[in-house]
């Protein structure tokens, strides 16, 4: 995690500050979102339900070793998903980055609707990479996803079989539309500097026929999930788009490699309050926008991020 810290998503400093001794508190959270827990086992109800057809769970591996990436049906029940939704824009009126909305349980227990294609994607017992973010895309003309990019956060994590050792999952809870900011895929097999990509973190995408990007509209309860190296983007928003683009992703890992990073998670584990607090913090503190300016008011923020990323 590097010491340059940029903050990717704007934050009203001011407002940020007023809020944070709230943060810390379990019954603040409770009270606004009454319908939602927060348990020291969030997987505690976690359960395996019905397995893929193998028929589909070859196709979703014959698509990622070919392109990197494959997307499922809707797969999270509408419950969930509103409840998902609910936590997220409460959490966002009350003034907090969205990615705070991760304290409560549904965001784990909605493990269950999947665990079977991870499972067969990556193996049993496959470890949970907290490197999350909430995303919330708004109708209008400043609205953007990330910036076209590769995830590109560990090298050669690609198996001797053509399968990712590491994927990104993202899960979209309301639709994803190219008027609301859906994804945009370059497919591994267009991407002449791909393979490149697998071994230097730092190869760009430069090379490809714009025909050969793919927009990826996604219906709410969608799992993406696509490799470290394919290059992909969210596009701009538009006034004109009905909903706002909400969403949220992280990575998995297979459990019989090495961590490839400081923090991996069992599922189902102990996930307490305080460590998810601790979670949200560091995802805050490595995927921002925008640099602070060196402020006290921006000390202020980045000591109580540390204070809570040290827990």
């Amino acid at each position: 995690m590097t010491e340059n810290f940029i903050l990717r998503k704007s934050i009203g400093e001011e407002e940020l500050l007023t809020l944070l001794p709230k943060a810390e508190n379990i019954d603040y959270w409770l009270a606004l979102n009454p319908n939602s827990t927060i348990s020291d086992q969030p997987f505690q109800s976690f359960s395996k339900l019905s397995a893929v057809k193998k028929e589909e769970l070859d196709d979703y591996a014959l698509q990622l070793r070919e392109e990197g990436y494959f997307q499922t049906s809707e797969l999270i029940p509408t419950a969930t998903i509103q409840e998902m939704r609910s936590c997220i824009e409460n959490v966002k009126k009350a003034g907090f980055p969205p990615t705070f909305a991760l304290v409560y349980d549904v965001f784990y227990q909605a493990f269950s609707h999947f665990d079977s294609i991870f499972t067969g994607i990556l193996g049993a017992n496959y470890k949970l990479i907290p490197n999350f973010w909430v995303y919330y895309i708004e109708t209008n003309d400043d609205g953007k996803g990330f910036e076209p990019h590769r995830d590109a956060e560990y090298e050669n994590t690609i198996g001797p079989d053509g399968m990712p050792t590491v994927i990104t999952f993202w899960i979209t809870i309301t639709e994803a539309t190219p008027l609301n900011s859906c994804m945009y895929m370059l497919p591994a097999n267009r991407d002449p500097q791909y393979a490149d990509a697998i071994k230097n973190l730092k190869t760009k995408a430069t090379q490809f026929a714009l025909e050969d990007i793919r927009a990826l509209p996604t219906k709410a309860g969608t799992i993406s999930c696509w490799n470290q190296y394919v290059f992909h983007w969210g596009s701009r928003s538009s006034k004109h788009a009905k909903s706002p683009r909400i969403s949220y992703a992280a990575y998995c890992q297979r459990a019989d490699i090495p961590p490839v990073d400081d923090k991996v998670i069992d599922i189902p584990s102990v996930l307490d309050f305080q460590t998810r607090l601790s979670l949200i913090c560091r995802g805050l503190y490595r995927y921002s926008y925008v640099n602070f300016e060196q402020s006290n008011q921006a000390s202020t923020i980045l000591d109580f991020l540390k204070k809570h990323m040290a827990t």
